[in-house]
């Protein structure tokens, strides 16, 4: 009896180390039970490297956000033709609110060689003016778009398209009509003289039927 209770009271344990098998060994007339004892592994990672690597990625983003701040954004250059200049002409609304041969002392229809003299002119008196720093900017400044559009082709060609179409608008102006590059610099050909003898025939066939109407309804009348 003495050796069946010191086996009943005995244990056997077996098994891999991460699962261990508790063999119970009952007392005689019992059941065997046979139960796993899980053994929980915990597993304590250190966040430092976690912690270095997101405060890197902070610090690039960081860096790449103060990058792109720091791009200065350039502006369009705005050029003088333009769909909105063009409907403007069209409507016969001025384009520009400054008058660009008044501010280089030209008028309308002088060369291309006379804008650039007439600029180098104003440019000079704006200079020995002794004008303060901010007015002789923007006298500087007009006479610079001034000669810009009167001696570029395409844009002089809109802006005295526009000035023909503000004067009139309700006639129509095509804009090669006011382009100095397209007046003519040899004188155009003889017409040949016009045969008016066949209209004047006719003229005067009709001038009879209407004279003899006249005549047949007085005649009638009476």
């Amino acid at each position: 009896m003495a050796a069946t209770a010191t086996a009943a009271a005995a244990t056997s344990v077996y098994g891999p180390p991460d699962f261990r098998t508790v063999a119970v060994v009952p007392k005689i007339g019992y059941v065997n039970i046979r139960r796993r004892v899980a053994r929980s592994k915990f597993c304590i990672c250190s966040s430092s490297e976690g912690d270095e690597i997101s405060t890197t990625t902070t610090t690039n983003e960081t860096e790449e956000k103060e990058e792109e701040s720091t791009v200065e954004v350039k502006e369009e250059p705005q050029f003088f033709v333009s769909a909105l200049n063009v409907e403007k002409a069209m409507r016969g609304i001025p384009i520009s609110g400054f008058d660009y041969y008044g501010t280089l002392g030209l008028q309308r229809g002088c060369s291309y060689d006379e804008v650039t003299v007439a600029y180098k002119k104003k440019l000079e008196q704006v200079m020995n003016e002794g004008l303060d720093e901010e007015e002789c900017g923007k006298r500087v400044d007009l006479l610079k778009e001034s000669h810009s559009i009167l001696s570029s082709v395409e844009d002089r060609r809109l802006y005295d398209w526009s000035l023909s179409r503000n004067g009139n608008p309700e006639t129509y102006v095509w804009p090669f009509e006011v382009d100095i590059t397209q007046t003519p610099t040899e004188l155009p050909p003889p017409q040949e003289e016009e045969d008016v003898g066949p209209t004047r025939a006719v003229g005067y066939f009709l001038l009879g039927w209407i004279v003899l109407a006249f005549a047949l309804s007085i005649a009638l009348n009476r």
